[in-house]
């Protein structure tokens, strides 16, 4: 973990936060354990999978074994920086009992690579991810970087599937994909074992996988969206009157981007100012100029996502983001009864090391119809104002513009696809139909997006942003930042606020024992 840190303001933490968790868990009574991640260098990230597992160990008395560690590929890729001393010191400060430096073991191991289909999966992704590759590259498994990958994922493998022999009461973890994450996350399902997937926003967020709820027939991301999906219908969605002005205020402020996640934007470029289809139509004038549009046809947006993003990790239409992009492309090149805007992904350096945007951007630069554009050089005011269709796979524009009127093809599945907020498609024929019939009913002025879709859109911002984000002081705000400020606040929480009333021990009791695919900040079934 890297914390660049005041190391006078880190010691102050530390020497509090144990105490503080000295008075406020329980000794361990048997042999159980509560297997924690620690692999991100974010101490934002960590400390909420802490503060969660300990919040299990008030329940169930445990003791809590970190698993932490940094590998090369990952250092290069992402970190810029990871000290797993520091990791060392944190996780003692909030009663661990053991750590893990999982990269340690599988550097000593020469367990060579197994072609399993999981193994085989998690280290596909994970080249992809660390290599910032779209695809995987032709001639692949004889490159010897890959080799290494495969390699490692086997012994990640074998690590974990030894470690959940163990009474393991849960695995906590702040992502489930990718091979250090991943590979521990099927070694839990394989188990039995309840996973805690914790979200780096708001206070303290978090999805969980139960095995009596686990089907066993997709990944951990495609069951959770039906976990969720069921919830939306039976829980929220039942109590859209009295839920409708808070759900309202939280559409305004997902406007002007109060909170993660906007399409991964900050600043003046996400706020959307647009109040009523007036204000709309003139923008939308003023846009389609400067693109070169004819504002007489439809306008369909495409939203690339991060390319090398979690491939594979629900369940998707194409064998890949970028061939979904590259055939949406292609596609549009035949269909001049469109305008077809493609734009990149605000982080797209972090994802691609290939110009994958541009290249798709040169095979059809002549086409007038097209226009490619990195989606920084416009605000979303311009966005909202142009789209009449967005069309993505997975990324959070699928939920947002349906909040404001705008209907969205998917591609793939997200967290919500399940609760009726977008158009989600079943197969790659399904695909293209829905697009040619789309189009075409935007040219007749028909409406694609109803307005149960609207509500229910922003009945999900209110769920996401509001309904499952349980307020504690034990986890400030995800912008409490930067680490010394974030380590003082907390220094006073331990100090200053007792443990008896904070509601996220309630909130992580109630999910728990009712095996809850999420933490609510309320009691839904009440």
């Amino acid at each position: 973990m890297w914390l660049k840190a005041n190391s006078k303001e880190l010691q102050v933490f530390l020497e509090s936060a144990t105490v503080y968790w000295e008075k406020n868990l329980p000794h361990p009574a048997d042999d159980a354990v509560i297997v924690v991640e620690m692999f991100h260098q974010d101490i934002r990230v960590n400390l909420r999978n802490l503060v969660f597992a300990n919040a299990l160990r008030r329940l169930h008395p445990a003791r809590m074994v970190v698993l932490t560690g940094v590998e090369d590929a990952w250092m290069r890729t992402l970190w810029s920086g990871f000290d797993v001393e520091v990791v060392r010191k944190v996780s003692d400060a909030f009663a661990g009992s053991e750590v893990i430096d999982v990269w340690e073991q599988v550097r000593r191991s020469t367990t060579p690579a197994r072609d399993d289909e999981t193994i085989v999966a998690y280290t596909d992704a994970t080249y992809c991810r660390l290599a910032k590759l779209p695809r995987l590259p032709q001639g692949y498994r004889s490159r010897p970087d890959y080799q290494q990958r495969h390699a490692y994922a086997t012994r990640l493998h074998d690590i974990y599937q030894e470690l959940f022999q163990r009474n393991v009461v849960a695995l906590v973890t702040s992502h489930v994909d990718y091979d250090q994450w991943g590979l521990a996350s099927e070694a839990a399902r394989q188990a039995r074992v309840p996973i805690i997937h914790t979200q780096q926003t708001g206070c303290m967020k978090a999805y969980g996988l139960f095995p009596e709820h686990d089907s066993g027939t997709g990944t951990f991301r495609e069951e959770l969206t039906r976990q969720i999906g069921e919830v939306f219908e039976t829980k929220v969605w039942t109590r859209r009157e009295e839920l409708r002005s808070t759900a309202e205020l939280v559409a305004w402020r997902a406007k002007v981007n109060l909170g993660r996640p906007s399409w991964w934007r900050g600043g003046v470029t996400a706020s959307v100012d647009l109040n009523n289809p007036a204000e709309r139509a003139r923008l939308r004038t003023h846009v389609v100029d400067r693109l070169g549009f004819d504002a007489t046809k439809p306008i369909i947006t495409v939203y690339n996502h991060a390319v090398s993003d979690a491939l594979g990790t629900n369940r998707e239409l194409f064998p890949s983001l970028a061939d979904w992009f590259a055939d949406t492309a292609a596609y549009a090149a035949e269909h001049p009864e469109a305008q077809w805007l493609f734009l990149d992904h605000p982080s797209q350096a972090l994802y691609d090391s290939t110009s994958f945007f541009d290249s798709v951007a040169a095979q059809y630069k002549k086409v007038k119809y097209m226009a490619f554009r990195p989606s920084a050089t416009l605000s979303k005011n311009a966005l909202w104002s142009l789209t009449d269709l967005g069309v993505t796979v997975r990324g959070s524009v699928s939920n947002e513009l349906p909040a404001y009127g705008i209907p969205v093809i998917q591609a793939g599945w997200s967290e919500w696809s399940s609760c009726g907020l977008s158009i989600v498609v079943d197969d790659q024929d399904a695909y293209w139909k829905t697009l040619e019939q789309s189009i075409t009913a935007i040219r007749a002025g028909e409406e694609l997006v109803t307005e149960e879709q609207v509500r229910r859109a922003r009945l999900w911002l209110w769920l996401y942003r509001s309904g499952t984000d349980v307020v504690t002081p034990l986890v400030p705000q995800w912008e409490v930042w930067p680490a010394d400020i974030l380590l003082k606040t907390m220094r006073a929480t331990f100090r200053h606020i007792e443990a008896d009333a904070d509601p996220m021990y309630d909130s992580v009791e109630r999910m728990w024992t009712r095996r809850e695919p999420m933490l609510t900040r309320t009691d839904f079934g009440a």
